[in-house]
């Protein structure tokens, strides 16, 4: 499960920053009225101008996304013991059922009743294995939507100085784009603006 919660993440994260893709800057302005980008533009031509992020940085050094991850990882690991103590002990039980039925020492009346007893545990075990798999899924998701709003909404209060038609994703042996020039790579401006966000909050 943990390991899920980890694919997860990863996969929103690159979710988030293909979510980057900013902003075309009004065909009225001219160069000199842009405000500086934060790195120069690698096209000084009008040509379309493209930067992108290291995704595998971002995941590994943004401090909000590894505080995310290490409350999800803990919920995990805690709902793993609880479900398997509980599964234990009716395990433990069901096996000390099955030697008194054996034993054919104990009524038959007791024996049905105990038995009874031992399914509604387990029904009501599943259930809540059930209702604690939703509870993390739902978690995941509202982590993947904080992380989505949180890096669109600290990239739209630097609109001004993002000079850029696109911001990719990039993650290296894998993912869409399989080459990147390092030139193009504002991925630590972008980190210390996420970082230095989150510390004023």
């Amino acid at each position: 499960m943990t390991k899920n919660i980890s694919l997860v993440l990863n996969a929103v994260l690159l979710l988030a920053v293909a979510h980057l893709y900013y902003l075309h800057f009004s065909s009225a302005s001219t160069e000199a009225e842009k405000p500086a980008a934060i790195v120069p533009p690698p096209s000084e031509n009008g040509g379309v101008k493209i930067a992108y992020v290291d995704a595998d940085t971002l995941d590994a050094k943004y401090e909000w996304l590894k505080e995310q991850k290490k409350a999800l990882e803990k919920r995990v690991e805690s709902a793993e013991r609880s479900m398997g103590a509980k599964k234990d002990k009716l395990l433990s039980d069901m096996a000390a059922f099955e030697q008194k039925a054996q034993s054919g020492t104990v009524p038959r009346a007791d024996l049905e009743k105990e038995y009874t007893a031992l399914m509604e545990r387990q029904q009501k075990l599943a259930e809540e294995e059930a209702r604690l798999g939703k509870q993390l899924a739902d978690e995941q998701r509202d982590a993947m939507n904080k992380l989505m709003a949180n890096v669109e909404e600290k990239l739209k209060s630097l609109q001004s100085q993002i000079g850029y038609d696109y911001i990719l994703s990039y993650s290296k042996g894998g993912g869409q784009v399989l080459l990147a020039n390092d030139s193009l790579d504002i991925t630590y401006q972008v980190l210390d603006l996420l970082n230095k966000k989150d510390e004023k909050k």
